[in-house]
């Protein structure tokens, strides 16, 4: 048997040993707070150790929040055999994001934002290409490929303030309100429903809260 895959099982206990005991700490103080001997002494690992899988404390954290992110992407990522609209796309996301909260909350510690907000925008990035393949409404109307990054950079910025206001109240407004009010915001045009599929409902406007 190679000796790879002993190396690789090791490297991911160890990354889920520290993604664990950040989160337990994260639980008694804030992450400007922490400390990487903190982090590694609860991880019952070394400095050096920690240092062979992250350069920052912020950076473990960003590796949960990817973790959390593919989560998302799985749950509400079209597929050939999964033809969804943008409304149920969306209320999707919002539901997984309300379901980890705290991960959401946490990654709304980080202080250079921008890292989070790449990850947002990867995200967005994600949805929309599987969605130009296999999403039920025409989406002509938005900007042809070549300028979907910057659609993409200019949404990652909206979702991040929208994200954080939301976890700032407390997630008050129902994930599928969220949904809506987005929806809204969007030019896409209904097609033709496939077989065994219903429309997406249609725009609504922003829910009072």
């Amino acid at each position: 048997m190679s000796s790879k895959r002993p190396r690789d099982r090791r490297v991911r206990r160890t990354r889920r040993l520290l993604q664990q005991a950040l989160l337990e700490l994260l639980d008694e103080e804030p992450l400007s707070k922490l400390t990487i001997s903190q982090i590694a002494a609860r991880a019952d690992v070394s400095r050096q150790a920690f240092y062979l899988h992250f350069n920052s404390k912020a950076e473990l954290l960003l590796s949960h929040v990817d973790d959390v992110f593919d989560e998302v992407r799985a749950a509400a990522l079209p597929s050939p055999n999964r033809h969804v609209g943008v409304q149920e796309l969306l209320a999707t996301t919002f539901r997984e994001w309300a379901a980890h909260s705290d991960s959401l909350a946490l990654a709304l510690q980080i202080e250079d934002k921008d890292h989070v907000i790449e990850r947002i925008r990867l995200h967005i990035s994600d949805l929309m290409q599987a969605f130009d393949r296999y999403g039920r409404e025409d989406t002509s109307a938005l900007p042809t490929h070549e300028y979907r990054e910057y659609v993409a950079d200019f949404l990652a910025g909206g979702v991040y303030m929208l994200l954080r206001s939301w976890s700032r109240d407390g997630l008050t407004v129902p994930a599928a309100q969220m949904a809506e009010l987005v929806y809204s915001f969007l030019p896409v045009r209904h097609q033709t429903a496939q077989p065994g599929h219903s429309q997406a409902a249609s725009p609504v406007g922003r829910p009072r809260r």
